[in-house]
């Protein structure tokens, strides 16, 4: 498999955090589901190949658009690849997908939604680089040029960039209310305007930031790590609480995630 990171120009960045493609096949990852887990982004996603299938938690398969948009994630999403990858992806800062499509992102959490039903304009621009990109690196360039007409001129709520940044720079490890009041607003204001912008409340941001930061713990450390000392690094209550918060966004335990993650895991970890 060969996934490469790419840094947005300069004009996007203030919305996008990174474009990232993926190159192989499916007999690659014999055809395994994949788990990914929620990291407080919102992605477009091209496929120049072969669209994967989302498996459902009710066992229901779902083939994904060629060309989709992936909302806020609240809990794993199971995808499976079926013949040749080739895809590009937008990973957007939290509160940037706000200003490539239309409707709130409250209303497209959760979703893996063909863009050209979120957004028409958008959608058919996207489409114009698909049928033209001869590979994923070139579709990058032209991906970027459609964002640079579509929405480079948006700029993203100060206040709600402002909590953004606390909750990532503190792994989570906040508290909403002051969070509020630094930036000016009640706490009520400011889910409300989160939900609007970044798809979920900043509370349940916060909770994404501290899985994260736990993932990154479990993974990276090459012994095997005591539940009890990663519970306590990332501010949970106890092994208890931080065992039913792993299973609630990654749909297992931590030490079954280590035995069976999956290689799309890896590659769309949080690693800041």
């Amino acid at each position: 498999m060969d996934y490469r990171e790419h840094a947005p120009l300069p004009a996007l960045a203030h919305l996008v955090e990174l474009l990232w493609t993926l190159d192989g096949h499916a007999d690659l990852l014999r055809g395994e589901a994949q788990p990914v887990f929620p990291d407080g982004r919102c992605e477009l996603i091209l496929h120049l190949g072969d669209p994967f299938d989302r498996i459902h938690e009710t066992g229901r398969v779902e083939r994904q658009a060629a060309m989709l948009f992936a909302g806020q994630l609240t809990s794993r999403l199971v995808l499976r690849p079926t013949g040749r990858i080739a895809i590009v992806g937008v990973r957007f800062h939290p509160y940037g997908a706000a200003a490539a499509v239309g409707p709130p992102q409250r209303d497209l959490a959760g979703q893996t939604i063909d863009v050209a039903s979120v957004d028409r304009r958008l959608g058919r621009s996207l489409r114009e680089v698909q049928d033209r990109a001869g590979s994923t690196l070139d579709a990058v360039a032209c991906v970027q040029a459609v964002l640079l007409q579509h929405c480079a001129d948006a700029a993203p709520d100060p206040r709600v960039r402002h909590v953004v940044a606390e909750i990532e720079r503190r792994h989570g490890l906040v508290s909403i209310d002051r969070l509020a009041q630094t930036a000016g607003l009640t706490r009520r204001h400011l889910e409300r305007q989160f939900l609007r912008q970044v798809g979920v409340p900043p509370k349940r941001l916060a909770r994404i930031a501290r899985f994260q930061r736990a993932l990154r713990l479990l993974e990276d450390t090459p012994a095997p790590r005591p539940g009890a000392m990663t519970a306590a690094d990332c501010g949970y209550a106890d092994q208890a609480h931080f065992v039913r918060d792993f299973r609630d966004l990654a749909g297992c335990a931590p030490g079954a995630h280590l035995l069976q993650r999956g290689v799309l895991t890896e590659f769309f970890r949080r690693d800041s």
